[in-house]
């Protein structure tokens, strides 16, 4: 799992943060863990599956995530654990009329500005799971009359139905 999604192994630290976090979803009673040596097989449980904080994503989009990179063509350079983690982000908020701001979705999730502008690039250009429309507020803003609010974000593709 460690390789599957980027994360250092044999760092105590980070291995540190991962058994936190997942003692800290057994105690909320949102997984259970088997412990077979040094296997740990983790599942959810059926109060995480009934609460929206679960996002079903199919295993295809998954992957179209881990691949971006040797996409031909792509127009951004970004590891795929933040474009992931950038469209998860934009899957768990939901489609709503309330604009964000790249800097709204990097302090939301501690990335630099600058990442969250080339996953949300790749996001609308490269892969089209998104659909982004710009908002703009009525001023005077610094002489002009408009300033953008934020972006409007509809995700086109991503969830799976299947339980």
């Amino acid at each position: 799992m460690c390789d599957f999604l980027g994360v250092a192994r044999g760092n105590s630290r980070t291995n540190g943060k991962i058994k936190e976090a997942i003692e800290q979803l057994e105690t909320d009673k949102l997984l259970h863990k088997i412990i077979d040596g040094r296997t740990y097989t983790l599942t959810l449980s059926k109060k995480a599956e009934k609460q929206r904080r679960v996002i079903r994503i199919k295993n295809e989009w998954v992957m179209v995530a881990r691949n971006y990179s040797q996409m031909p063509n792509k127009s951004e350079s970004i590891s795929w654990e933040k474009l992931l983690k950038v469209w998860l982000f934009l899957l768990d908020r939901g489609n709503n009329d309330t604009p964000i701001t790249n800097t709204n979705i990097a302090a939301a999730l501690g990335m630099k500005e600058g990442t969250v502008k080339n996953a949300r690039a790749a996001l609308l250009n490269d892969i089209q799971a998104i659909v982004a429309e710009k908002k703009y507020s009525e001023g005077p803003f610094n002489n002009s009359p408009w300033r953008c609010a934020g972006t409007v974000i509809t995700a086109t593709a991503w969830i799976s139905s299947e339980p």
